[in-house]
């Protein structure tokens, strides 16, 4: 391709002669060239501008240089193929010259993007209330603003066959574990899928096939939790198209955590992860010990409780198990609801179809009082998890727990949960334990973990230093 005119051929062609393509012919400074973009993808009112102060009003008799251009981000290119992955992300080419063909690559700003505003899953009653959107760019910002680290680094890379999306990896170095690094960069490199959609793909396609449900990197929208993750050595992946970042690696308690904890008195913040730690148990543990007591140690429970418990179970048709599984299928079909409707439908329907669907099974005979009972405090408790995805994962896994109560009564309850808990400790992200600082244990992770120290003492361990959690976890 030697003449404007096949190159212009070439693009057409290779963009498949789409409605949206735009070839613009241009005579700059007695020369001819032409303009190719996507006008889907970019502010064509804008381009006009740039290319007018840009190119337009200069006075010399070559075209200008990149380094002369402070309107436009500008990149050089040495060929037409070259130019095509930037037009499918909102670049418009510029193609010029008449011995010598030269392509420049004109940046220009996105033509649709949603306004800063707080994310609705990760909501903070005190602190900033800034989130992420769609736009990487503005994500990408919003780390550096929050941060203003020297040393914080960002580098992209463009991922997928078919559906291209370029991923930013955030870290700060000397904090971040390099080995990490180094293993992530290369993960991302060598992803050959076609098509990475979202972050849950990226997230599989990261972990490779480890046997786990259990979630093994945070998903956040706040720039101020990033940053705060950043801060302790974790790395950060933000993906074009989406507001949502993946923090990396974490351990099981990052998922117990909440930016709230850290806008509060250590005594409070401490109060609330206590909190959280209770209402994990209860979501896992409250249904599975209720069957096994009712099935097979009934002398267990208190005096005063039996006739209640008697009376309540007396005309009931099913065994306990059959009771839970029907209640908690109830809860999850209630949950799915008010998650796929419009927010105000949701709510109406999660109170209004939890009180007139117990008050109906019970006055059935089809379920017990105390089961209804049961249920509601589990399901309370496991909407206090902060994280969502650790919150489903703990509903999923009261089910084997149930079957085994069942079965076994409180030895398959505890034989169960011991089982969970030695794959917990089996289990690892990207190289560190999944429940660090426990097992293995660490004394100076100890301090913001379960419990929360006073600041100045948790950034201590902050410090870059090889008493770093993550490094020292991985040391051992």
């Amino acid at each position: 391709m030697k003449t404007l005119t096949e190159i212009e051929s070439f693009f057409r062609q290779q963009l498949h002669h789409s409605s949206d393509v735009v070839l613009r012919p241009l005579t700059i400074q007695g020369q001819q060239a032409f303009l190719v973009y996507l006008d889907t993808l970019v502010d064509e009112m804008w381009l006009e501008q740039a290319l007018y102060q840009s190119f337009f009003r200069k006075e010399e008799s070559s075209l200008p240089t990149v380094e002369s251009q402070a309107i436009v981000s500008t990149e050089r290119l040495h060929s037409a193929e070259e130019c095509l992955p930037l037009c499918w992300t909102g670049h418009a080419i510029l193609v010029f010259g008449s011995s010598s063909i030269q392509y420049l690559a004109l940046k220009t700003p996105s033509t649709q993007n949603r306004s800063i505003e707080e994310p609705i899953n990760d909501r903070a009653l005190r602190g900033a209330h800034d989130g992420f959107i769609e736009d990487l760019t503005t994500n990408l910002s919003l780390i550096r603003k929050t941060a203003r680290i020297e040393n914080l680094v960002i580098q992209t890379q463009v991922v997928g066959q078919s559906l291209k999306k370029e991923v930013a990896m955030v870290y700060i170095e000397g904090r971040a574990d390099s080995t990490i690094v180094k293993d992530i960069k290369k993960k991302l490199r060598d992803i050959k899928q076609d098509i990475i959609s979202s972050p849950g793909t990226l997230n599989e396609l990261l972990q490779g096939s480890k046997k786990t449900f259990f979630p093994q990197i945070l998903y956040t929208e706040r720039p101020d939790s990033t940053v705060g993750n950043l801060a302790e050595g974790r790395i950060a992946l933000l993906i074009e198209g989406n507001p949502t970042a993946l923090i990396l690696p974490v351990s099981f308690f990052s998922f117990m955590q909440s930016v709230d904890d850290y806008n509060v008195h250590f005594v409070l913040g401490s109060f609330f992860r206590l909190i959280r730690t209770i209402a994990l148990l209860i979501s896992i543990l409250l249904p599975s010990l209720y069957i096994s007591l009712v099935a097979f140690h009934f002398e267990i429970i208190p005096q005063p409780l039996i006739i209640s418990v008697k009376s309540s179970l007396q005309n009931i048709p099913y065994p306990p198990l059959v009771e839970a599984l029907i209640m908690e299928f109830t809860i999850e079909l209630i949950r799915e609801a008010g998650l796929r409707l419009p927010a105000p439908i949701g709510q109406t329907i999660g109170i209004v179809g939890g009180l007139v669907i117990g008050e109906a099974v019970v006055n059935a005979g089809l379920v017990s009082n105390i089961m209804i009972i049961v249920v509601a405090v589990t399901a309370i408790s496991s909407f206090v998890i902060p994280s969502p995805e650790m919150g489903s994962v703990v509903r999923l896994s009261r089910f084997p727990l149930m079957l085994s109560a069942a079965t076994f009564g409180l030895i398959g309850v505890v034989l169960t949960f011991f089982v969970i808990l030695m794959h917990l400790i089996k289990l690892d992200s990207f190289g560190i334990p999944y429940l660090t600082p426990i097992a293995p244990f660490n004394r100076k992770g100890l301090k913001d973990a379960m419990v929360r120290f006073p600041t100045w003492l948790i950034q201590r361990h902050t410090e870059m230093s090889s008493s770093h959690p993550l490094k020292g976890n991985q040391k051992k």
